[in-house]
């Protein structure tokens, strides 16, 4: 039972992490505030004025776009270090980044009207960014290692519920938190958050040394990890570059939606408020959570991965076709695609340990991330572009969220294609 020690104290490793990267989602009024509000009238009881960061819409999708590229460029580089140095050096390099992003991040709020505050943010959102994603990628790492050939989906199921719990408590209570003790406050409270998933790297590294001096696989994994090249790239196979395209394409159409989802649940379908706009955007996540770990044992004791994943691709279709042309309650299309997500997630990731070496296993994962985020990120500016405005006061015009829509469905057709290459493929090789 050694193993499910080491996996709680990895679960929580991400934990604070995830809770902070979103808090700016949660927010977005408070970033995009005015600085002061000299004459705020009061409306039936709202102030029409809200006191903020007096960020520009651009400025404020600058926070995530920094944090999506900086990734992309970094796990790469991370899995590979990773490989070469081992899990342990990883997890304290880069939980230790996370909380020293998180804390520049909040200290960056104290110099709110002065033109230290955006340099300061996104120096902060850069180093977050270089730490969390390369921090997933040890964790993987570790989860892989303890459970191969286990319960490895389960594995896999539960670091996910739990790095997506810390989204969903965000979304849940920084609201309330911020209205309480004001932002910069919320902002520290997140670094702390930060400050606990170090500790627990710490604890799981201790952990992870005193279990292979136990099972005595310190050395063996160390000498595999020496010999390392970056040549190895040219070595992982057509399945390999498969099930990463697979996953990029399947990831398009989840996150880009997610970020602009609250929004246009408000534009499009009349009687949604901010606040239930944001909860209905959010149970995308809720029902991963929920799902994550049954169905990592569902597919743990069934197998089938490829076939799971071209049925979460083509599942995913009538979610998107709902949304652009019915006007079928938000609710109903928010949760199919958390279930469709949380299936996808729990059949796909936990491939990669499958078709490639371990000690490889570092970079395929850090090239895996970086893929997909170079996707995210582009969709995010193709998204960008459709939706087209600049001020986030107007509403948006159907027929923009209607390509916007059919955006996401080309990547999910695209998704179909490459994960059914990816089972014949397959089929083949055994």
């Amino acid at each position: 039972y050694y193993r499910f020690v080491v996996l709680f104290f990895n679960c929580l490793l991400t934990f604070g992490s995830y809770f902070c990267f979103d808090i700016p989602s949660v927010l977005q009024d408070q970033f995009q505030g005015n600085l002061t509000c000299p004459n705020a009238t009061v409306i039936n009881g709202t102030v029409d004025c809200v006191e903020g960061l007096g960020m520009s819409p651009q400025q404020y999708n600058l926070l995530y776009a920094i944090y999506a590229w900086t990734n992309a460029v970094v796990v790469v580089l991370a899995g590979f270090l990773i490989d070469k140095l081992g899990n342990r050096f990883g997890v304290f390099l880069f939980s230790f980044l996370c909380v020293l992003g998180s804390s520049l991040f909040a200290l960056g709020s104290h110099f709110k009207g002065t033109p230290y505050l955006l340099p300061l943010m996104l120096t902060g959102r850069l180093l977050f960014g270089s730490g969390n994603g390369s921090l997933t990628i040890v964790q993987n790492r570790i989860t892989a290692f303890w459970f191969k050939g286990k319960e490895l989906a389960l594995a896999f199921g539960l670091t996910l519920a739990f790095s997506r719990l810390g989204s969903v408590l965000n979304f849940f209570l920084t609201q309330k938190f911020e209205e309480k003790y004001g932002m910069q406050w919320t902002l520290w409270g997140g670094a702390l958050l930060c400050v606990l998933g170090f500790i627990s790297a710490i604890i799981v590294s201790a952990l992870d040394k005193i279990g292979m001096r136990q099972l005595g696989l310190d050395g063996a994994i160390q000498e595999e990890s020496r010999k390392v090249r970056i040549q190895d790239v040219k070595l992982l196979s057509l399945r390999y570059w498969l099930l990463v395209l697979t996953i990029m394409f399947f990831y398009n159409g989840i996150f880009p939606f997610i970020a602009d989802a609250s929004k246009f649940i408000q534009d499009k379908y009349n009687g949604y408020s901010q606040k239930e706009a944001a909860y209905i955007a959010g149970a995308v996540y809720d029902s991963s959570l929920v799902l994550s770990a049954s169905v990592g044992i569902l597919i743990d004791y069934v197998g089938l991965r490829g076939i799971f994943a071209v049925a979460c691709a083509v599942l995913t279709l009538p979610v998107f076709g709902l949304l652009a042309f019915t006007f079928v309650p938000p609710l109903v299309s928010t949760i199919w695609l958390g279930v469709t997500y949380s299936f996808a997630a729990a059949s796909m990731w936990p491939s990669i340990p499958l078709v490639v070496p371990q000690a490889t296993l570092g970079t395929a994962m850090g090239l895996a991330t970086s893929v997909q985020m170079v996707g995210i990120g582009v969709s995010n500016l193709v998204v960008g572009q459709i939706l087209g405005t600049k001020s986030s006061e107007t509403k948006i015009p159907l027929w923009r969220w209607q390509r916007m829509m059919i955006f996401m469905l080309a990547n999910t057709i695209s998704c179909i294609v490459t994960s059914v290459l990816l089972n014949i493929v397959d089929h083949r090789q055994v």
